[in-house]
């Protein structure tokens, strides 16, 4: 038996980033990682806010984005394109290796291939040994056994996607394309994302039982020529549970749900969350966690849980309604110079800022329906 400060269990991104906090603070420190080899099973998109914030290196950046294509049900497209990058598409594998040996260099065990199976509130039993932690970090996604065995509920929703990695040309090169077809992504949406060298192709549904399903309509609509390279699956957590921490178990990252409602993504607000609770925990503050993640993450969330309800009554035909409206160019300048893809509840503000464009909200309110219908969405 070992006796350890923190056992981390899933070496993520979130879990590699609460490690190396919790061991630059003095802790002693057990990563966990079942799978150091698993496939790409997301985009890999995020801002550049969040580059900075994570301190991912430029080496793992394959491709700038400086806008994106937005694809109606109905065959309405939109593009929007920015005078300079507004994403970047990462090397999400590198990531997970990268972050994993930055663990290692602050000090933490790093156990590659080595799985959790169980924990009886004292000790936690691994494939290898048996772990005495003080506390017992969840960073195993989002059907966390930690979570599980501490009691802890589970999401709110889960979602599943698909990606394929196929060897094409990018159609609108420097952009990501977004398909707003429930047909084709029924509770949420499809991508391409150019890498450099491949295109990561994509389905994200609430039909977890279709979505490889609907992958390959998508594949076979929009790029019937291309290869597939390889296939991945996995799942997509929404909405925190109502508690992610006891007195000694903690989750982060998809097995807390700290992913955007909106897109899905979890790099940026799980390593935040991460930073966040490796820190708390070196220092002795770890009964802040709960109040202090919430504090920074939780107001966005639940905006965009709420802007997620909005989208999901919409139908087709008001879906490319929507997507009509981005081609106005002053609505297209907006979006691109103030949105923000990280804090998507400062739109609203930036709205109140742009009296030019509340002539184009109010008329788009009406032919949706009046104000009445995303009175939620919009308090």
């Amino acid at each position: 038996m070992l006796r350890v400060d923190v056992a981390v269990v899933g070496g993520g991104p979130a879990g590699s980033i609460v490690a190396r906090e919790a061991a630059r603070g003095g802790l002693k420190v057990v990563l966990l990682e079942r799978a150091p080899n698993a496939p790409l099973r997301c985009a890999g998109v995020i801002s550049l806010r969040a580059r900075e914030e994570l301190g991912i290196p430029e080496e793992l950046v394959l491709q700038r984005l400086v806008g994106v294509v937005v694809h109606g049900p109905q065959g309405t497209r939109a593009v929007l394109t920015a005078d300079s990058p507004k994403a970047l598409v990462l090397d999400r594998v590198g990531l997970d290796r990268y972050l994993r040996n930055e663990a290692r260099e602050a000090g933490a065990a790093v156990w590659e291939g080595i799985s959790a199976d169980g924990w009886d509130h004292s000790l936690l039993i691994t494939s290898r040994e048996k772990l005495a932690p003080e506390f017992l970090v969840g960073a195993d996604g989002a059907l966390s056994g930690v979570a599980r065995w501490a009691g802890l509920a589970p999401p709110g929703e889960l979602l599943v996607g698909y990606q394929a990695e196929v060897e094409a040309e990018p159609r609108y090169p420097g952009h990501a394309e977004i398909f707003l077809d429930p047909a084709i992504a029924p509770g949420f949406f499809a991508w391409a994302v150019p890498t450099g060298e491949l295109l990561r192709v994509g389905v994200v549904t609430h039909r977890g039982g279709k979505g490889y399903e609907h992958l390959k309509s998508l594949l076979l609509r929009e790029f019937p020529e291309s290869r597939v390279v390889r296939i991945s699956g996995g799942l997509i957590p929404l909405g925190p549970p109502p508690s992610t921490a006891t007195e000694r178990v903690f989750l982060v990252g998809d097995a807390a749900a700290q992913t955007k409602p909106l897109t899905g993504g979890g790099l940026y607000y799980g390593g935040l969350a991460a930073k966040l609770l490796g820190r708390l925990l070196s220092e002795g503050r770890q009964a802040e966690y709960e109040r202090a993640w919430r504090g920074e993450l939780g107001r966005e969330i639940e905006f965009a849980l709420r802007a997620r309800r909005a989208y999901l009554d919409l139908s087709p035909a008001e879906l490319d309604y929507l997507v009509s409206l981005l081609r106005v160019p002053e609505l297209g300048k907006f979006l691109l110079t103030r949105g923000d893809m990280d804090r998507p509840s400062r739109i609203l503000v930036e709205l109140r800022r742009a009296p030019h464009l509340w002539p184009l909200g109010l008329r788009a309110l009406k032919t949706l329906g009046g104000f009445s219908r995303f009175a939620q969405f919009l308090q």
